[in-house]
């Protein structure tokens, strides 16, 4: 008898764990509650203007936008916006025409903008989506994400520590900061000085191989233990790969990819028609050009009157920090994971 009792109550047990294991699943079987659409975060998403079109699908006719005014889904802007109470909106607001705002306004709400948006100094919105050209004065803010369908201009003290993005051109002053940005064409605010002329002589042809601890992995990759320089003036076929710090010297052109672990100095007028990547900081000296991606693991320190990618070759700069000086000049995207500044000497 003991023996039938033990088994009754193994098996008693173990039905009554069973079940217990089992209960979720069989409750979201018979009342599911997955069937929502996930919340996707800004820092998810692959596309950097992914919200400003959910944003315009839901209003992008002025039609549509008086409808849904009317059934309470977004309020509509009225003609005098300045006389606006745009700091206790309570829900998404569709202005059906140009903004031009002339004072300092702050908004938590998304507002949607069929024309173009010019805002004073101190102007702080949280989702912004223009139609046409976006201003925004001297420390104003954008505290999530911001997209104009024309050129973008965030003056002096600017902050917009989320997303911004333009189909033509996102132009940032100086002292301005930046997180994740994309253009066809993105200026680090205006140069203070004219640019110089590039100094036009000849290259002198050079090898990696010839260079002290290479080692030539293929017959187009070449692969230099510790640290390595570069000498001024030459042009070099093929990538390259640095164990320690790389340093290139002026003018010199390279015809591949380079990639250094410890840091790397890039010399005025160095043209890199490859990616640059590091590990450690990476220092880009005045008028030099990089057509591939630029990332580094720690900072980025991008000089005056720099190009990165071009504009039928949009790049990727990403970094943790990145200080940009005024007059370079990024096609694509850059993305700064901590910080991105605009700064002028």
């Amino acid at each position: 008898m003991a023996y039938l009792f033990n088994i009754t109550l193994f098996l008693a047990l173990s039905t009554a764990l069973l079940v217990l294991a089992l209960r979720p699943a069989w409750q979201e079987w018979r009342h599911p509650t997955d069937v929502r659409p996930l919340l996707v975060e800004p820092n998810y998403t692959s596309s950097i203007d992914h919200f400003a079109d959910e944003f315009r699908a839901i209003a992008l006719t002025p039609s549509n936008a008086a409808d849904m005014a009317q059934s309470q889904q977004f309020d509509t802007v009225a003609a005098n916006f300045n006389a606006w109470d745009w700091a206790h909106a309570r829900r998404p607001l569709i202005a059906l025409a140009s903004v031009q705002l002339g004072k300092g306004t702050h908004c938590p709400q998304a507002v949607f903008v069929t024309g173009s948006f010019d805002g004073a100094e101190d102007t702080r919105l949280c989702n912004l989506l223009v139609q046409g050209n976006m201003r925004l004065g001297a420390n104003s803010a954008v505290t999530g994400w911001a997209h104009a369908d024309g050129v973008m201009h965030l003056e002096s003290g600017c902050t917009a520590l989320r997303r911004i993005s333009s189909s033509i051109a996102v132009q940032m002053d100086k002292e301005c900061c930046f997180e994740r940005v994309h253009a066809p064409v993105v200026r680090m605010g205006i140069s203070p000085t004219v640019q110089p002329a590039r100094t036009e002589m000849p290259l002198i042809l050079g090898n990696f191989g010839d260079l002290r601890g290479a080692i030539n992995q293929t017959a187009t990759l070449t692969l230099v233990r510790g640290d390595c320089i570069l000498p001024a003036g030459r042009l070099y076929h093929g990538s390259l790969i640095v164990t320690g710090r790389l340093f290139i010297g002026e003018r010199t052109e390279i015809r591949g990819a380079v990639k250094a672990r410890a840091g790397a100095i890039v010399g005025p007028q160095v043209r890199i028609e490859g990616a640059l990547v590091s590990e450690k900081q990476i220092q880009i000296l005045e008028q030099a050009s990089i057509l591939g991606p630029v990332i580094s693991e720690t900072v980025i320190l991008i000089g005056a009157h720099c190009r990165l990618g071009m504009p039928l070759l949009p790049t990727t700069v990403s970094a943790q920090s990145i200080l940009a000086e005024a007059g370079s000049i990024v096609h694509g995207t850059v993305w700064a994971r901590d910080l991105g500044v605009v700064w002028s000497t």
